[in-house]
């Protein structure tokens, strides 16, 4: 620790040069914590939709292909089953909206049994289930667009030929890990815009969600759905919850992949910049690395210095970024505004940790050669090349 003012002295001693190092691994580790927060927060709702018992089942063709609205009533009578529901996305434009936010047609009646993570108050539940019209928006949803009860809510149709117009009678809450960005609909209303337009998507549902009486007869209820309607128009693909995030993630392709060749390559570049500073300030103080050498300074304790000196550079650069990240994301109204199209997102702990400590190591790795090459230099060449 008694070296530790040298080291401070030497890492402001340029200060413009030590700020843009700073600043480049920063902005870089900033970007990289967003990266990596997708993963993990990924990963984390995945492990948490493993409590809810929950089951979603889909066309074993895939999501293009809908299922038949019958299919909900035929898998409501299985034992284990709690409760079942359609949810058909409908993808309508929201005045100028540029991008669509979540929109499914659903059961009234039993949406709350399947999602009981939610709370919805009674009388709000009530008045939506007893209006065909009107709908219920998660909390964040409601907030971001700035309504409240009674707004008429005008949806125009994108992927279906009919519009929508309805009428908020409730707005749902539940933990900041869950989805509060959705707006849900009664599916009879759909339906019967979609049979008068003669649509050939009338009576059916792009997915059913189950609920399960617990975790131990979800493998039994997913086996007794897929043989059931194994021979039928419409045969079924049934996966837990987790397994189906997995799946929809996969239909952009390995993501997490992408996300660690990025990753390795932005280590990489960071190594390259933060090297060639450290470089270019030992270049500039040869005479005073020689004068240490010469007053007694081991090779070992130069390393050292040198070391320490690129370490602090690189972990200040990652303090700003990964914890400027993490402070910026933690407030919700940010995080609507950057990321509308992420409804659960934050900075875990764990990613904070993982990218200070990367930091810190590119800080290690860039100052490898510096400090290699200034333990070794002589006192004599190092005063003859100032001189």
């Amino acid at each position: 620790m008694k070296f530790l003012p040298y080291v401070l002295r030497n890492v402001l001693r340029n200060k413009l040069r030590t700020l843009f190092t700073c600043m480049s691994i920063a902005v870089s580790l900033f970007l990289l914590a967003l990266l990596y927060a997708y993963i993990e927060v990924q990963d984390e709702l995945g492990a948490k939709s493993v409590n809810y018992h929950r089951i979603g089942v889909v066309h074993a063709n895939g999501l293009t292909f809908n299922l038949p609205i019958s299919h909900v009533d035929k898998v409501r009578s299985l034992p284990g089953v709690k409760a079942v529901i359609p949810l058909a996305w409908f993808g309508g434009v929201y005045k100028d909206d540029k991008l669509p936010f979540a929109q499914f047609a659903t059961d009234p009646q039993y949406v709350m049994q399947v999602f009981d993570e939610l709370t919805l108050p009674d009388d709000q539940l009530r008045a939506w289930q007893g209006d065909r019209a009107a709908c219920v928006v998660g909390s964040r949803l409601a907030e971001k667009k700035g309504w409240k009860l009674g707004d008429r809510i005008p949806l125009k149709g994108a992927i279906y030929a009919v519009d929508l117009n309805l009428t908020l009678a409730g707005i749902y809450d539940g933990p900041d890990s869950s989805d509060r960005e959705m707006l849900w609909f009664h599916w009879t209303y759909l339906d019967e815009l979609l049979k008068q337009s003669r649509s050939q998507n009338a009576g059916a549902a792009g997915t059913i969600w189950i609920k399960g009486d617990s975790a131990e007869v979800l493998p039994e209820v997913m086996r007794r759905i897929d043989e059931r309607f194994a021979s039928s128009d419409a045969p079924t693909r049934s996966m837990t919850e987790q397994a189906f995030q997995q799946m929809f993630a996969e239909m952009v392709g390995n993501v997490q992949a992408f996300i660690r060749n990025t990753a390795l390559a932005v280590v990489f570049s960071l190594v390259c910049v933060a090297a060639n500073a450290m470089a270019m300030s030992l270049r500039e103080r040869t005479r005073e690395v020689a004068v240490l050498r010469a007053i007694g300074f081991s090779r070992q304790l130069v390393m050292s210095l040198v070391l320490s000196e690129a370490v602090t550079i690189a972990f200040l650069g990652g303090v700003l970024g990964v914890l400027g990240a993490k402070v910026l994301f933690g407030i919700e109204s940010v995080t609507s505004t950057l990321l509308p199209i992420m409804p659960v997102f934050y900075i875990p702990w764990s990613t904070t940790i993982f990218l200070l400590v990367v930091s810190a190591a590119i800080g290690l790795v860039s100052g490898m050669v510096p400090a290699w090459r200034a333990a070794q230099l002589s006192v004599v060449d190092g005063l003859r090349k100032v001189v």
